[in-house]
């Protein structure tokens, strides 16, 4: 009987340590020294679906301060002093990790303890010598332009195209070779405006199996479904938003019997301005032939879009739901830079995408004429 009661007790304390240890295992402590801000507290947050969420905040004192926790998979979190814009990005994952950083160089912080976040500080400085040309370029444009010189800001236009060719194929291939780290699905995610569904499923293909279940695998699995079902030859998907009288206008209430430019703007976006002439123009050239337009934008100011649409003598029938990079239409259709626009046939069908000046005209004649 008594062996029978030892044997009950052991097992009991071997249950009640294991189950500790499987609890410890994910745990991750982040002990933070933040110097410089004028805040004695921190914000931690996540980024999901393009959304800043909340989940803990920390006290400073004496510009220090820690927290703990467990995870599942390595995480950016991004640690932001209350009342600031700036953050601290860290991938946090399981172990002690320690977090330096000051209000100068909040974006840049020196970490330790994060294998991740080491993966993550490789890739942005690799980016830097990319982002120092482009900026290089961007004043060489803004000279040209004040001397009136074409030629060269035509050619200046092509060497920054080029240069961005050069930094998504970098950015690519970091993403293959590192494909059992959540960091490549997240650097992925966030320059996924680079890159065609080509590109993007070939890496989410390649994601190591351990890694497939992080919220960011799932995210860019996610973006990949959302270009196949908008992609060229696949029948548009529905929706419907409010016109400026408030009045539900469903996409599919014109996408009968014509050629349908899908158009998605915003009164504040300067080369959807720019590109709105030549809309116009195309309109008003074919639309006795079977052409049409539908606006979408991607205001969030009532006012500034109405007058927008005035302004720019854009006589088509427009939608909004003012949520501006929010806005459900734009998710449907992968939306992730304006302008843009989606071309359908009379059947419904995608036959075109993000058509421009020249391009829309020559298409639209070669269409209907």
């Amino acid at each position: 009987m008594r062996k029978l009661f030892y044997s009950t007790i052991l097992f009991v304390i071997v249950i009640i340590f294991s189950s500790c240890e499987s609890v410890n295992e994910n745990a991750y402590t982040l002990d933070i020294e933040l110097t410089g801000v004028n805040s004695n507290w921190l914000f931690v947050q996540i980024r999901d679906q393009g959304e800043w969420v909340k989940i803990d905040s920390v006290e400073l004192k004496d510009e220090h301060a820690s927290f703990s926790g467990t995870i599942d998979m390595p995480t950016m979190y991004y640690l932001t002093p209350k009342g600031s814009r700036s953050y601290v990005p860290v991938f946090v994952e399981q172990g002690d990790i320690k977090v330096v950083a000051d209000a100068k160089t909040m974006k840049e912080p020196k970490v330790e303890g994060s294998k991740s976040h080491e993966i993550y500080q490789g890739f942005m400085a690799s980016l830097k010598a990319y982002d120092q040309k482009a900026r290089s370029l961007s004043q060489q444009y803004r000279e040209a332009q004040s001397n009136d010189d074409e030629a060269r800001m035509l050619n200046i236009s092509h060497e920054y195209e080029a240069l961005g060719s050069d930094k998504a194929n970098d950015i690519k291939d970091f993403a293959i070779t590192n494909n059992a780290s959540v960091v490549a699905p997240f650097v992925m995610m966030e320059y996924s405006y680079m890159f065609e569904l080509e590109d993007l499923e070939s890496v989410s293909t390649n994601l190591d199996p351990s890694i497939v279940s992080s919220n960011y695998s799932i995210a860019l699995n996610n973006r990949v479904g959302i270009l196949k079902r908008v992609e060229i030859g696949q029948p548009f998907v529905d929706f419907s938003l409010n016109d400026p009288a408030g009045n539900p206008v469903p996409l599919s209430a014109i996408a009968t019997g014509n050629y349908i430019l899908v158009d998605f703007w915003a009164s504040w976006c300067v080369p959807c301005r720019k590109e709105n002439p030549n809309v116009v123009n195309a309109f008003n050239t074919f639309h006795d032939k079977g052409f049409e337009v539908f606006g979408v934008s991607f205001d969030r100011d009532y006012e500034k879009w109405v007058e927008a649409i005035e302004q720019d003598g854009l006589i088509w029938a427009h939608v909004s739901d003012l949520k501006f990079w929010g806005c459900e239409a734009g998710k449907l259709y992968g939306v992730q830079s304006i302008p843009h626009s989606v071309l359908l046939d009379p059947e419904g069908i995608i036959i075109a995408k993000n058509l421009r000046g020249e391009q829309l005209l020559n298409k639209l004649a070669e269409l209907l004429n």
